[in-house]
């Protein structure tokens, strides 16, 4: 899975792209973030345009009135990004920041197609980087074949083995929907079970980083969004194919 490349006005760095750059990273997602890959005596157009924006298969767009100034080197970016999205080799997450749709130039009206998230310096960035995880997570589960937690129940089912992991998923099915933080704490005994039967250490750190990122913020007691609750069945599913199956295409 390619980086996560963040495009953005260096004046929007301290009110919103640090706290992004905080939530994505927490979860293990790989970020390209020009801080963190450039040094002093790069080349700045090959490390931000070829290394940066060409090996990266994600973009997050933070579209602001500080990036839409002629001259900022984003601009530069959103071009190349524009070009990977036309062919469809780039997935692109568009974040207006302290700024309304109805105020962009048609030159930016591309990114208006997309879902996008609206932002100012009031509103905490974790809901939109939620989306972002539960995207990058779901592409990497489309890779196995246990994509559902139905697909799990169908395997288990032509097995002795794993009678644990199949009673964990038969409880968590008898859960009300309604009864969310019990729902999470069954998937996060199935992770941390996995972790210590099988072990995750080998595998990517987006597998399993937001498993202990989830439990130690709220300790698993908290009012959840539902893509919460989609981030930690994912973060299930990746391990229980990759650690315990092992069935990738």
């Amino acid at each position: 899975m390619g980086d996560i490349f963040l495009c953005y006005s260096s004046k929007d760095r301290e009110q919103l792209v640090k706290g992004m750059l905080f939530h994505l990273t927490n979860y293990g997602l790989p970020v390209w973030y020009d801080r963190n890959k450039m040094l002093l005596g790069d080349q700045r157009d090959y490390k931000n345009f070829d290394e940066g924006v060409g090996q990266s298969d994600y973009s997050i767009v933070v579209i602001s009135p500080n990036s839409i100034d002629v001259g900022c080197c984003a601009l530069e970016e959103l071009e190349l990004i524009y070009d990977k999205y036309r062919c469809e080799t780039m997935t692109v997450f568009p974040v207006l920041f302290n700024i309304k749709a109805n105020e962009l130039s048609d030159d930016f009206h591309w990114l208006l197609q997309l879902v996008y998230k609206e932002l100012d310096p009031t509103i905490d960035s974790i809901g939109a980087c939620y989306h972002i995880i539960c995207r990058f997570l779901q592409d990497e589960l489309s890779k196995y074949r246990i994509q559902n937690l139905s697909d799990i129940n169908n395997t288990l089912a032509q097995t002795s083995t794993w009678g644990y992991v199949r009673e964990l998923i038969k409880t968590y099915d008898a859960i009300s929907d309604n009864n969310r933080n019990a729902k999470m704490a069954i998937l996060f005994s199935a992770c941390k079970y996995i972790e210590v039967q099988y072990g995750v250490d080998t595998l990517p750190a987006y597998y399993y980083k937001g498993v202990d990122r989830l439990f130690s913020a709220t300790r698993l007691n908290l009012e959840i969004e539902s893509r919460e609750m989609l981030i930690l069945e994912r973060l299930f599913l990746l391990q229980l194919n990759s650690a315990v199956f092992g069935y990738i295409f």
